[in-house]
């Protein structure tokens, strides 16, 4: 049974993470996650994100696919299968509290990256055989915490300069990578829960109004301000997910 007082501050967080989603096209899961697992467990929240990133990925990716880059998409994804199965096999088996805390470290990590790099300009591009760790390691987080996107527009960032074309590119890779976490959650069984199911369709108003939030911002907010309310925003999700597990 969903309490109300919880479902509210789910509501409040999925909204501000797709409020997010809507701007840069990416970092709903990565956000959401680390506060939503501190109410449900990881392996309803996991699933439940995958329903909920379905509907919206569909929309926004869809939008976006003209604009995107596809080519470094066809480097991404056959490294990112690989370690999307893995991700599921230890999803599957692997205890919570590792998991946990693998996230909460990961989280503050690329926090402390992002409000580091807030100010950064794009060098030279990187080599795309980059892909391979990139896609690899953004397939494992995908399918283990549905939280992929910063290392997927870690990748992009280094390889493509136009801030509209990553965003459009990370927007439709969501849109596929979401799709392939749907048929192996299906596979396993993860996500044919009415609990799981249930909250996702609940969660979906404060979805989308933060899509639709997000979306009419994107083009008139400065970078550097939402940077450093993305690092600032992943800094705190992460730093009080690691306090409830280790006090």
């Amino acid at each position: 049974m969903i309490e109300p007082s919880q479902f509210i501050l789910a509501s409040l967080i999925i909204f501000g993470a797709y409020f997010i989603f809507g701007i840069s096209g990416f970092g709903a899961s990565i956000i959401s996650v680390p506060l939503l697992v501190q109410m449900y467990p990881l392996k309803l929240v996991v699933p439940m994100m995958v329903a909920i990133d379905i509907c919206a990925t569909m929309y926004v990716g869809k939008k976006s696919s003209q604009d995107a880059d596809l080519k470094e998409l066809k480097w991404l994804f056959p490294f990112s299968l690989i370690g999307m199965i893995l991700g599921i096999v230890l999803l599957v088996k692997a205890p919570s509290e590792p998991l946990l805390i693998t996230l909460g470290c990961f989280a503050v990590i690329n926090g402390a990256r992002v409000l580091w790099q807030r100010n950064s300009d794009m060098g030279d591009p990187i080599n795309k055989w980059w892909a391979a760790p990139f896609g690899f390691f953004g397939g494992v987080f995908t399918a283990l915490f549905a939280t992929g996107g910063a290392i997927y527009a870690s990748y992009l960032g280094l390889r493509i300069s136009d801030p509209k074309a990553v965003r459009a590119t990370m927007a439709f890779a969501i849109l596929i990578l979401t799709l392939l976490r749907l048929t192996l959650m299906l596979v396993t069984g993860l996500i044919l829960s009415w609990q799981v199911v249930g909250l996702a369709v609940c969660l979906m108003p404060a979805t989308f109004l933060g899509i639709w939030a997000g979306t009419h911002l994107h083009t008139r907010l400065n970078n550097i301000a939402m940077r450093v309310a993305y690092g600032a925003i992943l800094l705190f999700s992460g730093t009080t997910l690691l306090v409830r597990q280790f006090f």
